[in-house]
């Protein structure tokens, strides 16, 4: 048996009407919806109650009655209260034809019913969360845009609360993409009649890249469609984007950590000495510093001195300190035959300067010439030692070829201006200037004779009234001492050289030696003479390196002395610090642009054609399908391909159907 409600809904008393049901769908005011004003409003429990005495009344259904005409019958369905009741069967006076449709009350009031899915607020605070997360990464990289490099807790670095601004942008524009696309294919259907496959095309686009690029392929969502799929596409790069507006440099900075070296304002270092023709003889650090500058080979003769560096890079600016200064000069145009008097041959000839040095033969291929100013004030008073080097084979020409050249070098006492470096805790010095005081003064007699006899450096071009001094015992110690160190000495081959070797001098040696051209075996009168021999023929400038090494050397030597000052210096330490490259900011800034232009124009689109806004819901998309006519078409395809293709075929637009549902209809 079947049962009819018939409900009260205010119109005239006790009417009873019925219409037809689709088998396995609710009626209309079963579905959720909302009821326009056009239909009065009731309570479902205020209206169970007013059914509450409805008498209940059994019908036969039309099919147990084999042969009768198709009566009138109440169909069962839910009442508002979930129970289930009848009205009384109409008179079968009653014709077919006016019971077969609902009286035009009903109608209206199913049309009236409109299935939404809400507004557009949900997309518009997701596209103002976009806005704040791009203006967040902006406004971050300008607060440390040229600043060292954040120390946030929980090792939290720029680079993560970028990466994570840039998921917050693009996963609220997404959820504005998405459901602007989706919303785009009921316009479409609402303005005009269009393929049935388009709304697959939409449903793709809305779920990722790869639908909107086949959406963009297919041509299928008109420009705003075709605007919307390219913003969703580009949205993909606003992440790497946003990670590559930011760089880390690296750069010095001047560290609060002290810098200080040493310079020397004088230098009084002796000691009296009975052996020294002088009278005094140099402090042990000096001998140290010359032995050092001599033999190291190392290229570091500065690496002595104390100095004070705590991060490792230092700089300081130019200075200046007592020091030793040299100057090397070529003698070789000023060469000449030198013949013994005895010799008449000239077979045992070898060749001279005017300054006092000589090769007295062939065989004498290299010979050094030391001369010491003395007490008189035969050279100027700074000088401590000048040596003039000859030889017989040029290092510049062929083994064996004589080719004789000169060389005077001088080592003076000198002010010279350097700067300094210290980079990764090692020091480097250039002398950028230098003052020579060339003042000859005549030393002899007494020292006790009230005469000052220091020498004084006092540069003319310098406004600095800081005296700068060498004390004579200091001077005078270094000249007697040098003059036994660096003594008259050569190298020879000839065997009277190698018999004196052992029975002549203690300090000589005999050395097969290979170096540069030079080679054989070959007599030296003492080391010193070896090691400028070797330095001459080793390098380009090995006179010049070896005088400059020994001056570095003894100036380190006065500078460690006490008394030195200290010079403050810039400690540097490298820092990384943020450089922003503003350019690859505009795709993000234009990706969230472009996003909310689309909604604005999917939300003036949707207004504009009185489309529901019901965007990406399945729950509308199941109320308001496809109508039975257009469903029928699909009766012959077997499987989802063919029923894809022909969907392509099929137009259909959005409308109200006879009933007056809202559905795509054919």
């Amino acid at each position: 048996m079947a049962y009819t409600p018939v409900h009260d809904y205010g119109f005239e008393a006790h009417s009873t009407f019925s219409f037809p049901v689709e088998h396995g769908q609710y009626p209309l005011d079963q579905q959720e919806c909302v009821v326009s004003p056009e239909s009065r409003s009731f309570s479902p429990v205020r209206d169970q109650k007013r059914f509450a005495d409805t008498e209940l009344q059994e019908v036969a259904p039309y099919w147990a009655t084999p042969g009768h005409p198709m009566p009138n019958v109440s169909s069962h369905q839910r009442g508002w209260s979930g129970s289930t009741i009848s009205t009384e069967e109409p008179p079968m006076a009653k014709g077919v034809s006016e019971l077969a449709s609902p009286p035009p009350s009903t109608k209206r009031k199913a049309a009236s019913l409109r299935c939404t899915s809400g507004s557009w607020t949900l997309e518009i605070i997701t596209i103002l969360v976009s806005w704040a997360a791009v203006g967040a990464i902006m406004g971050v990289l300008a607060r440390f845009n040229g600043r060292a490099l954040p120390e946030w807790p929980y090792y939290i670095t720029l680079n993560a609360l970028i990466a994570l601004l840039a998921t917050v942008a693009t996963a609220s524009m997404s959820i504005s993409l998405q459901n602007g696309l989706s919303q785009l294919k009921w316009i479409r259907f609402k303005e005009s009649r269009a393929p049935l496959a388009d709304i697959e095309a939409f449903d793709e686009a809305s779920r990722g890249t790869w639908g909107a690029l086949k959406l963009l392929a297919k041509a299928r969502g008109g420009f705003l469609g075709s605007f919307g799929a390219v913003v969703a596409i580009v949205a993909l790069a606003l992440g790497p984007f946003a990670q590559q507006v930011v760089t880390y440099q690296s750069r010095s900075i001047e560290s609060p950590r002290g810098a200080s070296i040493n310079r020397a304002l004088n230098y009084t270092g002796a000691l009296p000495g009975i052996t020294s023709s002088t009278g005094f003889v140099p402090i042990l650090p000096l001998k140290s510093a010359v032995y050092n500058g001599l033999f190291a080979e190392d290229g570091r003769p500065s690496a002595a001195l104390a100095f004070e560096c705590q991060t490792g890079n230092c700089t300081w600016d130019p200075y200046k300190t007592l020091g030793v200064c040299h100057e090397c000069v070529d003698l070789s145009p000023f060469i000449s035959i030198y013949c013994a008097p005895n010799d008449t041959s000239h077979d045992g000839c070898g060749w001279q300067v005017p300054q006092g040095a000589k090769l007295n033969s062939s065989l004498e291929v290299f010979s050094m010439t030391s001369h010491i100013p003395t007490a008189r004030g035969d050279m100027a008073h700074s000088t401590i030692m000048k040596l003039i080097f000859m030889g017989t084979e040029a290092n510049d020409g062929l083994a064996g070829e004589k080719k004789p050249w000169a060389r005077q070098c001088v080592m003076s006492a000198c002010v010279q201006t350097l700067e300094s470096i210290v980079t990764n805790g090692a020091l480097e010095e250039k002398v950028v200037d230098s003052y020579i005081n060339k003042t000859v003064l005549d030393i002899s007699g007494s020292q006790d004779d009230g005469k000052d006899r220091n020498v004084y450096f006092s540069n003319p071009h310098s406004n600095s009234s800081t005296p700068y001094i060498l004390g004579i015992e200091a001077m005078l110690a270094m000249r007697g001492w040098f003059s036994s160190v660096f003594a008259t000495g050569s190298a020879i081959r000839t065997a009277t050289g190698f018999n004196r070797t052992v029975n002549d001098n203690d300090n000589a040696v005999v050395v097969n030696l290979t170096v540069g051209i030079s080679s054989g075996e070959t007599f030296f009168d003492s080391d010193i003479v070896t090691a400028f021999y070797w330095n001459y023929y080793q390098y380009d400038d090995g006179l010049d390196m070896l005088m400059h090494d020994t001056a570095t050397s003894m100036t380190v030597a006065f500078r460690n002395f006490a008394g030195s000052e200290p010079v403050h210096g810039h400690a540097t330490s490298v820092e990384s610090y943020v450089q922003v490259h503003w350019g690859f900011a505009v795709l993000p800034i234009v990706v969230v642009a472009g996003a909310a232009v689309f909604l604005a124009a999917a939300i003036y689109c949707t207004k504009k054609s009185g489309t529901e806004p019901w965007k990406s819901s399945a729950i509308a998309m199941l109320l308001h399908g496809l109508d039975h006519d257009t469903r029928t078409q699909f009766r012959q395809s077997g499987n989802l391909r063919e029923q894809k293709l022909r969907a392509r075929g099929i137009a259909v637009r959005l409308g109200e159907s006879d009933d007056g549902r809202i559905l795509l209809r054919g």
